[in-house]
Order: C-alpha cells, then structure tokens, then sequence
C-alpha cells in the first residue's frame, strides 16, 4: 500500500481559506445595504438634529463607505465569476449603490439649499407687519407694544 501524505504549508492554507468565493457576494450585497441604511437613517434620525442635518458627517461617510464596499465586491465577482448572470447582477447592484450615493449626495449638497424666494416677504429695512406672539413664558408679545424703539425680532425654528 502506498499512502501519500500532503503537507501543506501556512501561506497555502491561508490562500485556500480566503479565495474569493462567498466573500465578494457578501460585501456586494452588505455595501448595498449600508449605503441603503446610511442614506435612509439620515431621513428618519439625523435630519431632527440641526447639527446633524446641515453637515452630514455621519452618514456621508457611511455611504461612501457602502459604494467601496460594493465596488470591492464588484470586482472580485467580474474577476472570479464565470457566470455571465453573476457579473450582470454585480454589476446592476454596484450601479443601484452609485445611484443611491448620488441621489442623497444630491439632495444634501444641491437640492436641499434650492429654497424657494419668499415672494411675500417684507424688503430690507421695511416695517415689519404688526404682529402678536406667545414668548416662552406664555405671554403675548405685540410688535405694536414697541412701536418707536429699534427692536430685534428673531424666530427659532425649532426640532421638526
């Protein structure tokens, strides 16, 4: 009887262990989905925020960080994949994660600051229309009341 016994040394067990296999899928399709969630959460959480919203510090990088993730497993899929619908779906999914970073790098950078004029707004230096208001204590203040003096008004948006 003749027996064979392989060795195999530590650097081809590692290659064995991390050829690209399931790994390209996974970070495929998980760089969709944090592009996804980034993009989503900014909506539904960080908008409430003011500091949150205007700079998006968090989820900008969040979504960027999906489309590197997805490209990376793009890759991997259209060099390793020998299924022609494999390198399709790739490529469609690293496409739909570029469209989703677009459209929220779009809106944050570009459409957000596209406000309409205030085509009902008094001129510089105008009176300003008379007016009542609650102040924080629950008292009605009237621009009346200072008819006269040099007043400042400002108003607090607030959380939406």
């Amino acid at each position: 009887m003749n027996t064979e016994v392989k060795t195999v040394d530590s650097e081809t067990a590692a290659a064995a262990t991390t050829t690209p296999k399931n790994w390209p899928k996974h970070a495929l399709w998980l760089g969709f989905v944090v592009s996804f969630v980034g993009m989503v959460s900014y909506f539904l959480y960080f908008a409430q925020f003011p500091e949150l919203r205007d700079v998006p510090l968090l989820n900008s990088p969040i979504v960027l960080l999906g489309v590197l993730l997805c490209g990376a497993g793009c890759v991997q899929v259209l060099r390793h994949s020998a299924s022609g619908l494999g390198k399709v779906a790739a490529s469609v999914t690293f496409l739909l994660t570029l469209g989703v970073a677009g459209l929220f790098h779009t809106y944050i950078f570009y459409i957000s600051y596209q406000l309409p004029a205030a085509a009902d707004a008094p001129a510089s230096a105008a009176a300003a229309p008379l007016f009542a208001l609650q102040d924080q204590n629950d008292q009605t203040v009237s621009l009346a009341d200072y008819r006269g003096d040099k007043v400042v008004v400002v108003f607090y948006r607030g959380h939406w």
